[in-house]
């Protein structure tokens, strides 16, 4: 997403997702922002986006990412989704694009998994614990130490039905230990899908999409919808 004054067209790419959003019929339960809220981390960045949000009339969860203030975007918390729980975690490094989910992290997210582990819930962290074949993007996505690490603690939870997280720009699918991962779409440009080694990070002219994810038969399932 990434708002800000030299955003060249994020903000009004946000402005026609949340209209998108807006005219659901049903109305989603709650609205999760995968973090890069803003582009400079800037006070006026973040009050723009929250004058781009106020048309939704469901509650709006973020998590923090590397383009964040993470005193400004917070994290570590659980909100009750309708019937799902959202889970919010913060994988950022101040000063890096990369991210890290260390035994500290670790610790917190079995904490908070634990007051609810019954009810069927996401995870939202901002990178995706797994790669997707785009060398530059999982360049600076977890380390893989911290991916195993957290595959293993999910394997504990079998209330987690799905991580959800953004960073690359683009919608994927993978799999971290046995739980299901999946990447959001950029509201404004995607990443490229170039498979080459050695190409560095590229925006494509794809469509802006956004994700809808759906409790079906206690199960998750996860839709990209084209804005």
């Amino acid at each position: 997403m990434r708002v800000g004054p030299d955003d060249e067209g994020s903000g009004a790419a946000l402005e026609a997702a949340v209209a998108a959003v807006a005219a659901l019929d049903p109305a989603p339960d709650a609205v999760l922002l995968s973090g890069d809220l803003a582009e400079h981390a800037d006070p006026r960045e973040y009050e723009r986006v929250r004058e781009l949000l106020a048309p939704l009339s469901m509650p709006v969860h973020a998590i923090p990412g590397n383009h964040d203030d993470p005193d400004a975007v917070t994290a570590w918390y659980a909100a009750d989704c309708g019937q799902l729980r959202l889970v919010a975690c913060d994988s950022t490094v101040p000063g890096s694009d990369g991210g890290a989910f260390g035994p500290d992290r670790l610790g917190r997210l079995e904490g908070l998994l634990a007051e609810g582990p019954s009810t069927p819930t996401i995870v939202a962290m901002h990178h995706p614990p797994v790669d997707i074949g785009v060398e530059a993007a999982d360049a600076i996505g977890l380390p893989r130490e911290d991916r195993v690490a957290l595959g293993e603690l999910l394997s504990r939870h079998p209330e987690v039905l799905r991580v959800a997280t953004g960073h690359v720009h683009r919608g994927a699918a993978g799999r971290v230990g046995s739980c299901p991962v999946f990447t959001c779409p950029s509201t404004w440009r995607q990443g490229a899908l170039d498979l080459r080694p050695g190409v560095p990070l590229q925006l494509s002219e794809d469509a802006p999409a956004f994700a809808l994810h759906v409790l079906v038969d206690g199960e998750v399932a996860s839709h990209i919808q084209p804005i």
